[in-house]
């Protein structure tokens, strides 16, 4: 690691901003008030101290900060006009600055600004981790919300879940991306899907924190991560457009139903109906509050009460699952279970190979006893029991040109 230290005044800060990103990904949006950023201008203008600014020196020329992006932010958006001073600001030398922005400020007072001399501490030849963890040591004490934290911790779960925050799916729903609220939900789905062989989980701040320390070398490539996106990209063909009733609570609670409908039940090419029994769903819901407390349903009463309150604990995202899927399962017909048992067990091959005579049911080719398929005449996909009733011999061959379609005897 390399550290330089070096002072641009604050006008050449400004003309540099081109080349510094106040924005990678393990930094905070925007979050300062006016208030704040007039109380930084307004400092500068008296002399006061500024504290330092950290970057991270990526190119000739270029650099990411570390440590100040919201200083700058608020300096170079004075110096565009992008703000006026208070309204009740002190004069400066004896010149008038309360609700004035920077060009209507007399130029003795904007040669203070522009003269002002900013401290920065540059890195260099330094890794991403190392950054990550500056940037969290700076930040300590400071007001930063816990996804926020999150994603500046080194490791590739963040990456992940920040790739997966980018998913088209979230451009359909009803809630904004203020202070990284999709890597929640994303980060969320993620544990759901990483303990769903041991139920449904808590999915608070330490929940997830854990998370990310366990899974520091998360693969992006392996079948966990595709079945994640496998199953966001559903949910994005659920919804075509953007969609009132996806809030995050039942965004979480659709992607818990999904999860496990898709190994369980043939849901293929059903997204459709689902989406309109969710809609139905929530429009139902939403009558039940506005009658009287007396006529309401019970178990909906339990479930707005489940998304109203610790809608982030076992116990809330499971009684909202369980009522989902009773609801789907009893209002959209025709979603066939998948028999638990995939595979044709060695006995029931046997009498599968010997009924058939060890021939090929497609193209009639005879086979070699370890050289054939028992194929599921009604693909196990499409709920297709494991019996020997509907069992067939193929040849490798045309087992792989059938893939799931219903064909041979």
């Amino acid at each position: 690691m390399s550290i330089t230290k070096m002072t641009w005044t604050a006008q050449s800060a400004f003309r540099r901003r081109k080349g510094i990103d106040t924005n990678p990904d393990y930094q905070r949006p925007a979050v300062w008030t006016r208030a704040q950023k007039q109380l930084l201008i307004d400092s500068m203008l008296r002399e006061y101290d500024v504290p330092k600014f950290y970057l991270h020196k990526t190119g000739k020329d270029t650099y990411d900060v570390i440590d100040g992006q919201q200083r700058l932010r608020a300096i170079w958006e004075f110096f565009d006009g992008g703000f006026a001073l208070a309204k009740d600001a002190e004069p400066v030398d004896g010149h008038d600055i309360k609700g004035k922005k920077y060009n209507e400020l007399d130029f003795d007072i904007q040669d203070i600004i522009n003269s002002y001399n900013l401290d920065f501490v540059v890195l260099d030849y330094v890794d991403d981790d190392e950054i990550r963890e500056m940037f969290l040591r700076l930040q300590n004490g400071t007001s930063l919300k816990a996804q926020e934290k999150r994603n500046a911790m080194p490791g590739r779960m963040g990456d992940f879940v920040r790739a997966t925050a980018k998913h088209d799916f979230f451009s359909k729903v009803n809630f904004t991306n203020s202070r990284f609220t999709y890597d929640l939900i994303a980060a969320q789905m993620t544990l759901l899907y990483l303990n769903r062989n041991t139920g449904i989980c808590n999915i608070k701040d330490r929940d997830l924190n854990v998370m990310y320390e366990a899974y520091k070398d998360f693969d992006a490539g392996s079948t966990d991560a595709k079945t994640i996106t496998k199953i966001l990209d559903y949910l994005n063909t659920m919804f075509p457009a953007k969609a009132p009733e996806l809030k995050r609570y039942s965004v979480i609670s659709l992607f818990i139903l999904i999860m496990e409908m898709m190994p369980n039940y043939d849901i293929r090419n059903r997204e459709a109906d689902i989406a309109q029994w969710f809609i139905d769903f929530e429009a139902k819901r939403a009558e039940d509050e506005l009658k009287p407390a007396e006529d309401q349903d019970p178990k909906l009463v339990i479930y707005h009460e489940r998304v109203s309150n610790s809608s982030d604990t076992m116990d809330s995202l499971t009684y909202r699952h369980n009522f989902l899927k009773e609801s789907l399962l009893s209002s959209v017909s025709n979603l066939p279970q998948k028999d638990p048992k995939r595979n044709f067990d060695e006995a029931q091959r046997q009498v599968i190979f010997r009924r058939d005579k060890g021939v090929c049911r497609v193209c009639g080719k005879p086979c070699n006893w370890n050289d054939w398929e028992a194929d599921h005449i009604v693909p196990w996909s499409k709920g297709g029991k494991t019996e020997i009733e509907n069992g067939q011999v193929l040849c490798p061959s045309c087992n792989s040109k059938k893939s799931d379609k219903t064909v041979g005897v």
